[in-house]
């Protein structure tokens, strides 16, 4: 396998085009750990290469490699070169060698302050199958020196791991080019500037390099919940398609168990545990399903990876190796892609600087420069308001006497003429009175005539004042007879009074029974917000729009704002009245619709930002 290293320029212009002024880079920690693996002969020297490579680490103080001794315990190992500044192990074994035990337990790298000193320990374990565990100890001066340097440390221990486990096997060869292809997948995925980006590298690189069907991998969010990433060969990848959800089941599955998972598998007994993996394969007609979870250092399920292809190709040891070995390299190149990115402000002037040409920023300049000066444009002010119909006077149907009513012949909305019958009274009553002071007048007059025949003046006076009054009774009841019917005094419309309201009720002598509107003319009422109201006076040009028809606009100009405000719809306004001479009749009381005052001159920039303004100078009383 061939393994080609290109290094992006960042120099000056001025460097390119003068050689003289041209810098020297050395080769990367990649191009070095990559070269240490494939030159070094013998262990040693292979050792000894690393320990170089980790000392030139940033604020590495120390490097040596820890095995178990005869008793069990951990120790510098005597066999390994080790380099630099390193503790006395003797004064803190306990503590220390308690920490290699969990390191060499869950094969992860890890961080430990080292007691009564200012520098801290980073302990990364070498998975080697068949060989004694051994954990590689870099001796930094800070924490943050520590996790710069973990990245690194990892690609180390792994491709160490990997040389120690193929040393004597037959298939050295694999093992060699494996290592370098995890050397170049790590520094690949650490040159990508988002996890989406570098897991798309690290499923198309795996791919090629095993010869798979596809290789699929998902990461799980800030909420715990399993996306997908990248699958190999698609460049946009459709979540929504069944193929894609069967994907992520099994990635699931996969992060849940936190084992490799092989379907079918080796062991009959274990296929009903794979039921995502069957699905997939099922699904996509692939022969085996093979997955590998993606753990951090502290076991924790970061993510997973599920290759795709022939059952033999994924049965074999080198692929389940490889995924293995590669597996906590992969992981800890996404965390660093994931937490060291470029800050907000770099990554939008960068983006700014390479998209947009000299010309360009010209412009962008020239439309800042035109905006702002755009504030200053004067416009008329105009005020946007809700608005009313109303009837200019209403007159009342009011119960002339005491009574009943018998029929109620208009309602609310009822348009009406002058003198038309809007209910009746009940006259039987009235009738039956009127009957009985007949006959009384009859009786009193000849009463009367009968007392001056007899020449007897006191009784005849008061038969002559009885007389009067049963003619003033039967004018009252004439007068009842003749309204009994409740009339319109006006043309227009009914606004209140109905049926429900009128028919079989006692009324009583003045009670309104109907509200009458005319509706030539009728004022239009608009709601000024008061926020607004001083750049609104009367004589103000007005344009209204009635809802439903809005096609013909009533243009005027206020006739009257009344002096004291009101509450309209839970906000506070000042009533503006137009009057319309609604000629066609069009309009009738109750329409509602919107109006635009026109109010003085004033900038673009006031228009827009004086409300907030004003508001915030009412609520910051310092300013």
């Amino acid at each position: 396998m061939t393994t080609t290293s290109t290094t992006t320029s960042n120099q000056a212009l001025h460097t390119k085009f003068h050689p003289s002024h041209k810098k020297k880079v050395g080769p990367s920690d990649d191009q070095q750990i990559l070269q240490a693996i494939v030159t070094s002969p013998e262990e040693p020297l292979l050792r000894g290469r690393l320990i170089q490579i980790a000392m030139a680490q940033k604020g590495a103080a120390g490097v040596c490699f820890l095995k178990k001794d005869i008793q069990d315990l951990w120790t510098l190992s005597p066999e390994s070169p080790k380099s630099g500044r390193l503790p006395d192990w003797s004064l803190f074994p306990d503590q220390m060698g308690e920490k290699c035990e969990n390191v060499s337990r869950t094969h992860s790298i890890q961080t430990e302050a080292i007691p009564d000193t200012k520098l801290f320990a980073l302990f990364a374990p070498i998975r080697a199958r068949g060989c004694d565990p051994e954990i590689l100890m870099l001796v930094v001066t800070s924490q943050k020196d520590a996790v710069l340097a973990s990245a690194t440390i990892q690609k180390m221990v792994g491709s160490l791991g990997l040389w120690l486990a193929s040393k004597g096997a037959t298939d050295a060869d694999w093992q060699v080019m494996s290592m370098a292809a995890i050397v170049e997948l790590v520094g690949k995925i650490e040159k990508k500037t988002n996890q989406k980006d570098g897991a798309q590298e690290a499923s198309n690189l795996i791919a090629n390099r095993l010869g798979c069907h596809s290789v699929a991998i998902g990461l799980l969010d800030e909420n715990n919940k399993m996306k997908i990433k990248a699958i190999s060969g698609i460049a946009k990848v459709d979540r929504g398609s069944e193929t894609s959800r069967n994907y992520l089941q099994t990635l699931v599955e996969s992060s849940v168990r936190k084992t490799p998972g092989l379907f079918p598998a080796t062991d009959t007994e274990n296929n009903h545990l794979l039921q995502a993996h069957k699905q997939l394969a099922s699904l996509i007609h692939a022969e085996s399903v093979f997955s590998q979870p993606l753990l951090t250092e502290d076991e924790e399920a970061f993510g997973a990876i599920v290759v795709t292809g022939p059952g033999e190709l994924l049965q074999s040891n080198h692929v389940q190796r490889f995924c293995d070995t590669s597996a906590p390299a992969i992981t800890s190149s996404l965390q660093v892609v994931g937490k060291i990115r470029e800050t907000w402000y770099s990554r939008s002037k960068a983006y700014i600087q390479e998209k947009l040409s000299h010309a360009k920023q010209i412009l962008i300049v020239a439309a800042i420069v035109g905006t702002i000066a755009s504030l200053f444009i004067p416009i008329t002010y105009r005020v946007r308001c809700n608005c009313i119909t109303e009837p200019v006077s209403r007159r009342f149907a009011v119960a002339p006497f005491d009574g009943q009513i018998v029929v109620g012949l208009a309602e609310a909305g009822d348009y009406v003429k002058a003198n038309d019958v809007l209910a009746k009274m009940d006259g039987r009553k009235i009738n039956l009175e009127m009957v009985g002071v007949t006959a009384e007048l009859k009786q009193s007059a000849r009463t009367r005539e009968i007392e001056l025949k007899e020449r007897n003046v006191a009784k005849a006076i008061l038969s002559e004042l009885e007389h009067k009054r049963l003619i003033s009774e039967e004018a009252i009841l004439e007068y009842q007879q003749e309204h009994l019917q409740i009339r319109s005094p006006i043309d227009g419309v009914v606004l209140s009074g109905s049926l429900e309201r009128s028919e079989a009720a006692s009324v009583e002598t003045g009670e309104v029974l109907f509200e009458i509107g005319p509706l030539k003319p009728v004022r239009v009422e608009i709601a000024v917000p008061a926020v607004d109201i001083a750049q609104v006076a009367v004589g103000s040009d007005v344009k209204v729009w009635i809802d439903g028809q809005e096609d013909e606009p009533i243009v005027a100009k206020i006739s009257k704002i009344q002096p004291r405000s009101e509450t309209r719809d839970a906000d506070n306004v000042f009533i503006a009245e137009i009057e319309f001479p609604n000629d066609e009749e069009k309009l009738r009381p109750g329409m509602k619709g919107s109006a635009r005052i026109n109010g003085q001159k004033r900038s673009l920039g006031w228009s827009l930002f004086h409300k907030p303004v004003n508001w915030m100078r009412s609520r910051m009383t310092w300013w």
